[in-house]
């Protein structure tokens, strides 16, 4: 026969407060990241905005503010003769790279479907189907 094995309270308790434990150090980690997260598409929406309006900017920046706005964006700024010659800092690069290119998913819409794909029917008898019948016999 089978034997049914138990706990003293002390074991349990001792239990419940690592699970507890466990739980607890999970749910900060979990925050942690979604404050991460959050900051992430601040920080992403802050870029964008900053590289979209950048000419603007720097158009009414005083000097400081103007040598602020390069440091952020530049790098290996080097003068040669009267041109100056700079990298673009990562994401800025990125952005100036694909904004002069034509390689953005061309001729299709942000909705991709697949070839031969048709929309569903909705009908009150039916509901939504993907298939089409026929009423003729």
């Amino acid at each position: 026969m089978f034997a049914i094995v138990g706990i003293t309270q002390e074991e349990y308790d001792q239990n419940t407060n690592r699970y507890r434990a466990k739980q607890d150090a999970f749910r900060d980690k979990l925050q942690r990241l979604q404050r991460a997260d959050e900051q992430y598409y601040l920080t992403s929406t802050y870029i964008l905005k900053l590289a979209q309006n950048a000419e603007k900017l720097f158009s009414v920046a005083k000097p400081e503010e103007k040598r602020q706005l390069v440091n952020l964006v530049c790098q290996n700024l080097k003068l040669k003769g009267e041109k100056l010659v700079f990298e673009l800092k990562t994401p800025f690069d990125t952005i100036a790279e694909c904004s002069n290119s034509s390689l953005w998913l061309p001729g299709s819409d942000s909705n991709r479907r697949p070839i031969g794909y048709t929309y569903p029917d909705i009908t009150i008898r039916r509901g939504l189907s993907h298939h089409h019948y026929s009423n003729e016999f």
